[in-house]
């Protein structure tokens, strides 16, 4: 072994073995130099029997350019985050995700290379989770009813629309911002096809990990993964049915390709499988951009675009059709009746005004929320005389950040508005705690305007886990409204 290997092996193997990760080293001759338990229980194959040994020797089935641990010693490649499967010393299976770089000594030769994978098998009862689910909520359900309500014109042709569509059997792209409703469309061209005794089984392609795709999608078979069990994925329990693809824009390019093939040919593979099966589903998927967005966005293949929307649906925003609100809140509040014992029985006219006024970024979806909250709040009498819209909330009082108050405390409500008055050299707190507490107030603002998580994080312009990050420091959770922790 390369002494300079040698020594950082003995400087670092004390942290490398506090890793729960399997993470192997080897030399510039292919040779396994560091090797700890994680890899052992992964690989099926004890410690000291891998160290000293060839790569090739402990994985027969490799070769020079499968391996990505000798294609980044022989040729210097790096590789983060990349998805492998490979067959282990017993012959199984083996999913994982791993970075794998070389290891230059201090001329810039390549001594050796470092791989720290993760084991995808911690996925698999996610998977299995999902698909369990998915099958039960779609035999408790029945959708006699899609209730679509409205009565716009332009919304009343795209029903008569989706309904001959319904008939043909064709695939349907459904465009319309968050909230407007695709899902019911959706129900709805099921449920007037001849599919409707069939199943309808949804899948939010934002929802999911792109390592869990595949297997939620596909199915998989036993062994396919450490964990794996013969089961059926989202794509075959929809044989015969229809197969609903929402948020379409966020489904992983590397599914795409599969996708496509089990359309053409009507034939897929499970995840670990090289037996095709057989399927016939109707693909409907809803997206929030335009098919030209999401085709300058490199979001979406073209050939599977192509494939998918033969039928189209654009669904107007609820700030286009503002004959509809006093409809739909009026069924909102019933349907939503139980908070206050079925008790308030209809909107002051004053309210409705206001309603019709308002924007509705969030469209039917918001207007649930607003309405929800409201009658939260409505103390008495059978008539809701009053609406709480973001653009009217109190602000946020000053006060430190770390003093939240506690689980089960009165929610407060946030200003969309400018800063709080109160944040100025006299309250008595330093800049960091005026700043934290300022960005709180924005962000439950910007949680009040848009509930749902990837949308809020968008709309920040912060990753969805920073959003998260910062809700938890400041003590910020999602209900039907935002609240304090």
């Amino acid at each position: 072994m390369d002494e300079q290997l040698a020594s950082a092996i003995g400087i670092f193997s004390e942290f490398l073995d506090s890793i729960p990760q399997p993470v192997a080293i080897i030399d510039g001759g292919g040779n396994y130099v560091y090797y700890n338990e994680e890899s052992a229980r992964l690989d099926d194959y004890k410690v000291e029997k891998a160290l000293g040994n060839a790569l090739l020797d402990v994985y027969p089935q490799m070769d020079k350019h499968s391996s990505t641990l000798l294609q980044s010693v022989y040729k210097g490649k790096r590789y983060h985050n990349k998805y492998q499967l490979y067959f282990n010393a017993a012959g199984k299976p083996v999913h994982q995700v791993h970075t794998t770089l070389p290891l230059n000594d201090k001329l810039g030769r390549i001594i050796g290379a470092i791989e720290i994978s993760r084991d995808l098998s911690v996925i698999s009862n996610l998977h299995d989770q999902f698909v369990d689910l998915q099958q039960r909520l779609d035999g408790e359900h029945s959708y006699n009813d899609v209730g679509i309500i409205t009565c716009d014109p332009d919304m009343q042709k795209l029903i008569h629309q989706a309904h001959r569509l319904a008939r043909t059997d064709v695939q349907v792209l459904i465009y319309g911002e968050t909230g407007t409703g695709k899902e019911l469309f959706a129900r709805l061209l099921h449920n007037q096809s001849e599919r409707a005794n069939k199943p309808f089984l949804v899948l939010n392609c934002a929802a999911l990990p792109e390592p869990l795709f595949e297997s939620a999608l596909f199915g998989t078979v036993k062994g396919a993964f450490t964990g794996a069990e013969d089961r059926r994925g989202i794509l075959e329990t929809a044989n015969g049915g229809t197969l609903f693809l929402d948020e379409l824009n966020s489904m992983p390019m590397a599914i795409q390709g599969k996708l496509l093939r089990a359309l053409q040919e009507k034939t897929f593979s499970r995840v670990g499988s090289s037996a095709e099966c057989r399927v016939d589903v109707r693909i409907i998927s809803a997206t929030n951009e335009s098919p030209q967005a999401m085709l300058d966005g490199k979001k979406i293949r073209p050939d599977l675009l192509y494939r998918l929307n033969v039928g189209y649906l654009f669904i107007p925003p609820l700030r286009d059709r503002t004959n509809d609100i006093p409809l739909l809140a009026q069924a909102l509040l019933k349907k939503n009746g139980k908070i206050t014992g079925n008790r308030v029985k209809r909107i002051s006219s004053a309210v409705m005004e206001r309603l019709q006024r308002h924007h509705w970024p969030g469209n039917v979806r918001m207007l649930e929320n607003i309405i929800l909250r409201s009658l939260i709040l409505c103390e008495n009498g059978d008539e809701l005389n009053f609406i709480l819209l973001e653009d009217d909330e109190p602000p946020v009082p000053a006060r430190h950040p770390e003093a939240l108050p506690q689980r089960g405390t009165e929610p407060e409500q946030p200003a969309p508005s400018s800063p709080p008055a109160t944040l100025a050299e006299d309250s008595g707190l330093s800049l960091d705690e005026q700043v934290a507490a300022f960005e709180r107030s924005l962000l439950i603002q910007y949680l009040n305007r848009h509930p749902n998580l990837s949308e809020a994080a968008r709309r920040c312009g912060l990753p969805r886990a920073t959003l998260q990050y910062k809700m938890k420091k400041y003590g910020i959770r999602l209900a039907h409204s935002v609240v304090d922790a």
